[in-house]
């Protein structure tokens, strides 16, 4: 299996003081997969116009693995590899990052389903399919798997609410920018974990001083961040982050419902554990 790997040079605005954003983190590893196929096959942007294919991240894992704050940040080394599930229908990226060689600090992966763009809509339009037979010549015989991606979910969330003890819950509204969609005004998927954060930190701020438990989502750093994309928001939709936590054996994990006004069904899922 093929790897890539490159350099990131983190700054001030990739921490908080615990440690690597999520979002550094989950950037960095989609990038490494635009980095990786550019290197290795086609372009996205080649996808797009000469094979009608787009993708969507349909789920996504960060794992921290040691301490690592600004004040050790020199450089950041990733090694990404891709390989193909359930014969085309998805593609898994794996990203390492490492504060030096031997070192890593993180691991994250994502799931990548590939859609077929319909011809001529500047929306990008699409529905799910597998990868065109050109793009799946790209990879080698050790990167093409019948399996499918080893999502979390629905597991993790049934395993959390019934086995943990529930600390409280909150709603925060939220409303997509600009600043927060992708080149057609759909929402990046980086910015779920942004609204469930923000969710979070209120939560503590204004039920911590009561329940000292859920204090732990602020001052301890993130262990293991697990996301499931189910439907995009849109440029100037409004939104809810229904959030719960729980005490579990571990620690405590914070569980965050992104839903559209005005309806009850998820449009991604976040789950944080400290």
């Amino acid at each position: 299996m093929r790897t890539l790997s490159f350099e990131l040079l983190p700054d001030v605005g990739s921490f908080t003081p615990l440690q690597l954003k999520p979002t550094f983190i989950l950037s960095g590893a989609f990038s490494g997969s635009h980095r990786w196929s550019r290197a290795y096959g086609i372009s996205h942007q080649a996808m797009i116009r000469e094979l009608h294919t787009a993708f969507v991240v349909h789920v996504g894992k960060v794992k921290y693995l040691e301490r690592y704050v600004y004040d050790d940040a020199d450089k950041v080394g990733v090694t990404v590899n891709r390989r193909v599930l359930r014969d085309g229908a998805q593609v898994e990226v794996r990203a390492t990052f490492e504060s030096r060689p031997g070192h890593p600090v993180a691991e994250s992966s994502l799931c990548v389903v590939p859609l077929s763009v319909v011809e001529g809509s500047a929306e990008l339009a699409a529905l799910p399919a597998p990868l065109p037979d050109t793009y799946l010549q790209e990879f080698e015989p050790s990167e093409i798997f019948h399996e499918p991606y080893p999502s979390p979910f629905p597991g993790v969330l049934r395993e959390i609410v019934e086995s943990g003890e529930l600390l409280g819950s909150y709603e925060h509204p939220f409303f997509v920018h600009r600043q927060q969609c992708e080149f057609v005004d759909q929402w990046f998927f980086i910015e779920s974990t942004v609204f469930a954060a923000a969710s979070r930190e209120r939560m503590v701020f204004e039920q911590g001083a009561k329940k000292p438990a859920l204090r732990r989502g602020l001052s301890l750093p993130m262990r293991e961040l697990d996301l499931l994309y189910s439907r995009p928001f849109y440029l100037f939709d409004q939104g809810r982050a229904k959030s719960r936590a729980f005490r579990s054996q571990e620690g405590v994990v914070f569980v965050h419902e992104l839903v559209k006004e005005g309806s009850t069904d998820p449009h991604a899922l976040v789950v944080e554990r400290f």
